[in-house]
């Protein structure tokens, strides 16, 4: 059934592994399977199973109200900046949003490999759910003062990591979080991400607002949105080197 729906390389849609460049590098140990939701003209019908026969119909709806959980959050991360809560939204356009299950088989060396690369996220937020149930193990790091944090999932929640976007967009008053997966040897897991992002015809860069020559001077470029898409999945998961596409270097 996968084999059906293989992700083409030089593509993020389908059933694989993606960020893969050199037939010498190291695999992460995940196989995944990613969609484009929205807008419409990003979807890939061929690549929508069709088993199980409820498959689109739940990820329409999953979606769905995921992007209201996103719109509502970029609102109240406005409002703690000090800005109109609808300047996100205004700026986004039609906002691009993207799903991705992962899945960790056990790994009998799991010191010898990683589940997903160290990372940070293009998007502007990423709403995660963590597998359900007890068996589903620890896989989730994200890196606190040169130290990897594992984040134990909790029953009925999700974990919102912030994008490179938002750091781009706060002038780094809002930080993007570098995470990566980690193995387990006895157990697997399963994890959806949702990726929620700007319109690709956007120019982003700081909000003028967040701006000071003084004491916050501007530490982003103006870009491209879609450019900078681009260039965030032809290159390889290097933490969060791919945020220097964007940095002004003094």
């Amino acid at each position: 059934e996968k084999q059906k729906y293989p992700m083409m390389p030089g593509t993020v849609q389908g059933y694989g592994q993606a960020f893969v460049f050199s037939e010498d590098q190291k695999l992460d140990w995940c196989n995944m399977f990613a969609l484009g939701v929205e807008p419409h003209f990003l979807r890939n019908p061929i690549l929508w199973p069709s088993k199980p026969s409820d498959f689109s119909e739940t990820v329409e709806v999953y979606s769905r109200e995921i992007r209201k959980l996103c719109k509502n959050l970029l609102k109240y991360i406005a409002t703690t900046l000090s800005l109109n809560d609808d300047v996100f939204e205004e700026m986004f356009g039609v906002a691009v949003q993207a799903v991705r299950m992962n899945y960790y088989p056990a790994c009998p060396r799991p010191d010898l490999v990683l589940g997903l690369s160290p990372h940070s996220d293009g998007s502007a937020l990423t709403v995660l759910q963590q597998g359900k149930g007890s068996c589903n193990s620890v896989g989730l790091q994200i890196l606190k003062d040169d130290v990897w944090i594992p984040v134990h999932p909790i029953p009925n929640a999700l974990v919102i990591n912030i994008g490179d976007t938002i750091e781009v967009l706060t002038n780094g008053r809002y930080k993007s979080v570098e995470h990566r997966a980690v193995t387990h040897k006895e157990k697997d897991r399963l994890s959806i991400v949702t990726f929620y992002a700007p319109s690709y015809e956007i120019e982003l860069g700081p909000i003028a607002e967040l701006v000071d020559n003084h004491n916050n001077p501007c530490k982003y470029r103006r870009y491209n949105h879609g450019e900078y898409s681009k260039h965030y999945v032809t290159n390889k998961l290097q933490g969060k080197k791919t945020l220097e596409f964007a940095k002004i270097i003094n």
